[in-house]
């Protein structure tokens, strides 16, 4: 009887235990498949949008394409809704990306700059629509990371070379997918930096970190100094490769090594 009585709690226990792990995996496939619709049902909202402008700035390079008896002044009055309904849209990702922001304000100073002027050329109004597309299509890629990022998390490291034989390593760094390297520096070291609206891609250089600041030396003839030079890790030819654009410009890859180095540097 006693063994029975205890074969008996055993049971009802194990069935209480199934019956919880049970109930808490169904839970979670319940938020799992509601994240998955709220982010479905977002992605087709963020599509719609870009379609739209996308739509209404094929107009205009279509004009500017096809340029004939075509007044470049009045594209340019268009071409300011264009901004105007761009800023509307994309108006949470420009108040909370400061990178994003002060890229859009070059473009919309520049806009203002030619449409005052008047008598707009047509090389003049091509490089509205070239610094548009760029804005443009780095927003809607920065939108759908975002949502991403809501659902994935990337595993990244990072290494920074004070260049006197100092080396930090941040190794195994959570980061929300869609984050570019200059995120990812902010969070693991103190960041100051420039915005440079002549570079591109990417428009952030990185003046210091963690207190270590670029130099630059001017002598007759030459000028030198130190700066910061990024650094990502090809797996496949296992080497350091030069970081090809700014770092903002440079979105992580799950498992990726970076490395940011104060570099001694000489011209000519």
């Amino acid at each position: 009887m006693l063994a029975m009585f205890v074969w008996a709690i055993s049971i009802s226990s194990l069935a209480g235990y199934f019956y919880l792990q049970n109930r808490m995996y169904g839970e979670q496939i319940a938020e799992n498949q509601q994240s998955l619709h709220v982010m479905t049902t977002t992605y087709n909202d963020a599509m719609t949008k870009y379609n739209a402008l996308l739509s209404e700035y094929s107009v205009l390079y279509g004009n500017y394409s096809f340029p004939q008896g075509t007044n470049f002044t009045l594209l340019t009055t268009l071409f300011g809704r264009l901004l105007t309904n761009l800023k509307g849209n994309y108006s949470f990702l420009l108040t909370n990306q400061k990178d994003l922001n002060a890229t859009y304000d070059t473009m919309q100073d520049k806009y203002y700059e030619v449409y005052q002027k008047g008598n707009v050329t047509r090389a003049e109004f091509g490089e509205l629509l070239a610094e548009f597309h760029e804005v443009f299509n780095l927003l809607a890629i920065r939108e759908l990371s975002g949502l991403v990022s809501e659902t994935l998390t990337l595993t990244v490291s990072v290494c920074i070379d004070y260049g006197n034989e100092t080396l930090e390593w941040n190794n195994e760094t959570s980061m929300p997918a869609g984050s570019s390297l200059f995120q990812l520096t902010q969070k693991i070291a103190t960041v100051n930096y420039t915005y440079s609206a002549w570079m591109e891609p990417g428009h952030i250089r990185v003046t210091s970190i963690n207190d270590k600041k670029e130099y630059t030396n001017y002598t007759i003839g030459y000028s030198e100094g130190r700066a910061w030079i990024w650094y990502y890790f090809d797996n496949i030819e296992e080497k350091w490769i030069s970081g090809p654009v700014g770092c903002d410009a440079w979105m992580l890859k799950d498992g990726s090594i970076y490395k940011w180095r104060f570099e001694y540097w000489r011209w000519p």
